[in-house]
């Protein structure tokens, strides 16, 4: 039985990817409605996307799209400032949702809002999924380093991430404005960047035994003027077990790609990397290497997050409708789209960029059961 989905929002990530993976996966998800604020936007991406959908825009629209019997999921890919007043209406009306990250635009806020989706569960029957779309967390790259640095670190010495970024008028992204609102969104684009960043940097901690991220220190810069302030972090994030480190580099301000992600141990070393110098842009390269070996081992891994996590949320869905919310909640892929860990993203960021804002102190990073 195909999934009947909802896309509301029509801007550039729906244009750029979501028009593709419904494609991409029709045999399974049939998508009935397109939902923006304006009619013509919404009329727009229909015709250029998705011509046997109908389009709905405004109030009135969403009310329609999220009414409709037929409708199983709807996929929310807007602003963080109006996010996840749609994520709640939906979940309430029984639909299972995707949201694009991140999860909200404060930790307090999400956790909220998970409070009250998980009150919901045994109100409504069947309890609604709601699945965060961080394509990191699904990134194959990051798949394999996590399987393979357990049998080549030895004890775990230090964790570095670098993402140096050029956030400039080259980027699609550079216009967006919703990115650069410090207030409805707190950190402005580096924090909708930084938690990509660091659900990698929290995978790779999880397979070394390190568990989450429990305090950090950090200084913020702002290089650039057309940038949001801050543009830059650089922090110390400490672990729950052990006294392992991790080093946290990311700016915005760069004028080139340079994104790495490395463990280093007593035994070997392992490496995630994309850009730099020499390296692709349009993938990542994993390299790794024991003490004895003679030389390191190196494998290449295309782009494949949002294609990975988009057909594993479809694939719960489907299970969720055939064989009952057993089947999914609980579940290694239920537990991996959470909220909760958005909002785990989140708060490593948040305190980050706290412990700039106050020039350094210790900070701890929330809590999120």
């Amino acid at each position: 039985m195909s999934v009947k989905a909802a896309l509301i929002g029509t801007g550039i990530f729906s244009r750029d990817v979501y028009s593709k993976l419904f494609v991409e996966q029709c045999d399974k998800v049939t998508l009935r409605h397109v939902w923006s604020r304006s009619h013509a936007s919404a009329e727009e991406f229909r015709e250029r996307y998705a011509v046997n959908s109908t389009a709905h825009y405004g109030d009135t629209g969403l009310s329609t799209i999220l009414h409709d019997p037929e409708v199983q999921l709807v996929v929310v890919v807007l602003p963080v400032q109006s996010a996840l007043k749609v994520v709640q209406d939906a979940l309430s009306a029984g639909k299972h949702v995707i949201e694009e990250k991140p999860i909200a635009g404060t930790v307090s806020e999400g956790i909220t809002a998970i409070k009250q989706y998980r009150g919901l569960q045994g109100q409504l029957g069947p309890s609604p999924l709601w699945m965060l779309a961080e394509n990191y967390r699904y990134e194959a790259v990051f798949e394999a380093a996590c399987q393979i640095a357990p049998g080549v670190l030895g004890s775990i010495i230090k964790l570095d991430l670098v993402a140096n970024m050029a956030m400039d008028k080259t980027n699609k992204y550079y216009g967006s404005a919703w990115r650069r609102d410090t207030q409805g969104c707190p950190g402005g684009m580096i924090m909708e960047s930084s938690v990509h960043f660091v659900s990698a940097l929290r995978m790779l901690a999880h397979a070394c035994g390190l568990g989450e991220a429990r305090e950090v220190s950090a200084q913020t810069a702002h290089v650039k003027e057309d940038l949001s302030d801050p543009d830059s972090v650089v922090g110390v994030v400490r672990f729950q077990h052990g006294s392992t480190p991790a080093s946290v580099s990311i700016t915005l301000a760069a004028s080139q790609l340079d994104w790495s992600l490395k463990a280093v141990g007593t035994e070997g070393s392992l490496e995630v990397s994309r850009g730099g110098w020499n390296g692709s842009k349009a993938g990542y390269t994993l390299t790794w290497k024991r003490a004895n070996d003679a030389d390191p081992q190196v494998k290449t891994f295309p782009f494949s997050g949002v294609q990975n996590e988009f057909s594993s949320f479809i694939t719960l869905v489907s299970q969720h409708h055939a064989s009952g919310p057993s089947s999914v909640l609980g579940s290694h892929e239920e537990v991996r789209a959470s909220p909760e860990e958005g909002v785990r993203d989140l708060a490593l960021v948040e305190a980050l960029l706290l412990s700039g804002a106050q020039g350094g102190s210790a900070v701890d990073v929330q809590h999120v059961a």
